[in-house]
């Protein structure tokens, strides 16, 4: 007779039921609370440390005990077999992948500045991924793939040896110990998930989602497609087990590895739901366990299928480029893809776009997606270790069955399912998702982050007039007029630029009302053109003009204050050519490019030497500034060479551009304040207070506002049922 606790924990919930009830409570939770659900964060940074404890111990004991057991004729059979799994779960996924995306309307897309536009790319090290000089080193920072490999070789290592039974036996112990604590946190999961999946639904910005709404459709279309359609159904087709046993017995672990982001957390589940299945088959026996626990950890540092999906992101770029790739493409995505993500997508991504003739900006759109992408593509990864566990121990123990009309009728339902999942995908962006172009209007909408008073703003040199004469020069004219005149580009974005409410607002802007404060006078702002500045400085129209770089052009004509920010020199280009930009070796062997160049060939002679090897290598048109060329007025010309940081914000005003920093070691242009040659006072005055504002870090803000963007992003509160529907806490 079952005694009433034995009664009770038979009738208490599964634990993918408990696992879905926390989500469900986590994202109610975190829908009621908004932003005040971050509160949870470390409870869910908990869950995920307890989980990943026990993750390399358990992979280091399963590989040289799976290894270990192994004589060298088994061992060779299963490379086989491994490989041939390997290529079957990349010719599906690409097979998705290569789908899908048909589904995509037309889109435009554009970004503002980011410091990875001017990095260097991350070569791909294999040496430093898989091979370790160091064990301990990789076990800490989790190098898997070298952990992988130097777990392997001890493995391999044992095979044949005398005594290594008795080895083996205290690593089996030990590994027991590892499952049973690992066991223990997976009953923890649904307090984990609960606060996982508060802080998400409470935290994560609107925007993202309706950006990228296209993109993430099609990304949980695919995943879809290839956790619960393709991967079960060739795991049945050749294998005793059924379609619903598959699915059946991945649910707890697909469920965990969505909501933590992090399919490497269940690996030891994986490898005990599969031994599970086996043995309700009467199938587990020394080799497909073997095969089992050997399997998982090994291929899950191969390409697959989940992170292989991410692949999806180079297809959606080029659809959002508005060039989509073709058959030609999709066949070089593939092949130079699956080799490159041996790294990290963070890694292979960049070089896929380069290669592809792809703008590089589009790559910042990539990384804010993983938040959401990333759930997907660990619960593929699951669903296709699973998978491999089970192919690769029929295989071993004997019961692998490839017979032509189960796989027909495996691949035959796994096509008609992807075109189903392509067109629902296609009717759904056609009413769900809006594809216009915005960045432009998030640009001119941005505000200044604070209200400055008595700020004067002329609209036009002749109305600033000529300011009243003083005795005094300089400083002492400032002070004795109470006004500080300066200069400002009214088309110089996102440094000085008017917004839709007429507005004038940017960087320099909000720099110099603070500088105006700083020498206890109110800002007053002249349109000036650059070719006037020194004249205009020398005259007394203006006191001071920022966003003057610091280049010999301008020695002779006006005196320059300390630089306040380091820019990096970039070319603008039409979307269809920046890969002809990219690389300086290749700009040296170009010959006939006509490049426009601000004001004067001398004040960029730096940057023509550094990337094409001097001025007589190219034609550099001089213009008095860069809108002709982004308005079209100047077809003739390749590119425009001119300041990164402002050449990304101009391409949200006209994304058919974008700019490139032509790699390695580009060329940096500090930006100053310039004055009139005799006011040097001024120039000291200034000096003192950069100086002040670096020291106290207050450059740093209006910097990420204005040239990162953030200015752009909407400022409120997530919304929250607490906040925006019963009222508590809002301000009226």
């Amino acid at each position: 007779m079952s005694s009433p606790v034995a009664a009770g924990a038979d009738r208490r919930p599964s634990l993918s039921a408990r696992i879905l009830a926390g989500l469900a409570a986590g994202l109610a939770t975190g829908l009621f609370f908004g932003h005040l659900a971050a509160a949870l964060q470390p409870l869910a940074d908990v869950y995920i440390r307890l989980m990943q404890m026990t993750v390399l111990p358990y992979l280091v004991l399963a590989l040289v005990i799976g290894f270990g057991q192994l004589d060298g004729d088994v061992a060779r059979r299963l490379a086989w077999r491994a490989a041939a799994m390997l290529a079957a779960t990349w010719g599906l996924t690409c097979g998705v992948i290569a789908v899908l995306p048909l589904a995509l309307p037309a889109a435009e897309s554009a970004s503002f500045f980011s410091h990875a536009m001017v990095e260097a790319h991350e070569p791909l090290s294999i040496p430093d991924i898989f091979f370790t000089a160091n064990p301990f080193h990789s076990l800490s920072n989790a190098v898997v793939p070298a952990v992988v490999l130097f777990a392997s070789t001890i493995g391999v290592a044992l095979i044949g040896l005398p005594g290594r039974e008795k080895a083996l036996d205290t690593l089996r112990v030990l590994n027991a110990a590892v499952v049973r604590v690992t066991l223990f946190v997976v009953e923890l999961t649904p307090y984990g998930v609960f606060a996982l999946s508060a802080v998400a639904a409470g935290t994560l910005p609107a925007e993202t989602f309706a950006r990228l709404g296209a993109y993430f459709l099609a990304f949980a279309v695919a995943a879809l497609l290839l956790a619960f359609v393709a991967l079960p159904l060739l795991v049945a087709a050749v294998t005793p087990f059924r379609y619903r046993e598959v699915v059946g017995i991945a649910g707890d672990a697909l469920l965990t590895a969505f909501v933590a982001n992090n399919a490497f957390i269940v690996l030891p589940i994986l490898v005990e739901r599969s031994k599970g299945l086996l043995e309700r088959h009467g199938r587990l026996d020394p080799r497909s366990e073997m095969a089992a626990d050997v399997l998982i950890p090994i291929l899950f540092n191969f390409p697959n299928a989940g992170r292989l999906l991410t692949l999806l992101f180079v297809p959606f770029g080029a659809w959002l480029a508005g060039s989509p790739l073709g058959l030609a493409e999709h066949l070089r995505l593939f092949a130079l893809g699956i080799p490159s993500y041996f790294a990290k997508a963070q890694v292979a991504l960049p070089f896929l776009l380069d290669v592809l003739e792809l703008p590089h900006d589009l790559f910042q759109l990539y990384l804010p997606t993983t938040i959401v992408t990333g759930k997907f593509d660990s619960m593929v990864t699951a669903m296709n270790l699973l998978a491999f566990a089970l192919v690769g121990a029929a295989a071993a123990g004997g019961f692998l069955t490839l017979t032509r009309t189960r796989l027909a009728g495996a691949l035959a339902a796994t096509g008609v399912a992807t075109v189903a999942g392509a067109l629902l995908l296609r009717a759904t962006l056609g009413l769900a998702i809006d594809t216009s172009y915005h960045q432009d209007e998030a640009l001119r909408r941005m505000h200044a982050p604070r209200a400055a008073a008595d700020v004067v703003v002329h609209r036009t040199l002749a109305a600033a007039g000529r300011p009243p004469a003083a005795g005094a020069a300089g400083l002492a004219r400032v002070r004795e007029r109470g006004r500080l005149r300066i200069g400002y580009d009214p088309g110089n974005v996102p440094f000085s630029f008017v917004n839709l409410d007429g507005e004038l607002v940017g960087f320099d802007v909000e720099l110099s009302i603070r500088l105006a404060a700083a020498l206890g006078a109110h800002p007053e702002f002249v349109p000036i053109t650059w070719p006037e500045v020194g004249r205009l400085l020398d005259e007394g129209v203006v006191d001071v003009v920022p966003g003057v770089w610091y280049r010999p052009y301008w020695f002779e004509q006006l005196r320059l204050s300390q630089p306040y920010l380091e820019g990096t020199m970039g070319i603008a280009t039409l979307d269809p050519r920046r890969h002809e930009f990219a690389r300086v070796e290749d700009l040296r062997g170009r010959r006939g490019l006509r490049i426009g160049v601000p004001l004067d060939a001398d004040q960029v002679a730096a940057s023509l030497e550094r990337y094409f090897g001097g001025v007589s290598a190219v034609e550099a048109v001089p213009l008095p500034s860069a809108g002709p060329f982004f308005e079209g007025r100047e077809p003739q010309l390749d590119g425009f060479l001119m300041p990164a940081e402002a050449a990304a914000a101009a391409t949200l005003l006209h994304p058919r551009y974008t700019v490139v920093v032509p790699q390695p070691d580009p060329v940096r242009v500090p930006f100053a304040f310039g004055v009139a040659r005799d006011a040097e006072g001024l120039a000291e005055a200034i000096d003192r207070w950069l100086v002040f504002v670096r020291s106290e870090g207050s450059l740093k803000a209006p910097y990420d506002y204005w040239v990162l963007g953030q200015g752009a992003r909407d400022p409120r509160p997530r919304w929250s049922i607490l906040r925006d529907v019963l009222g508590w806490g809002r301000r009226e």
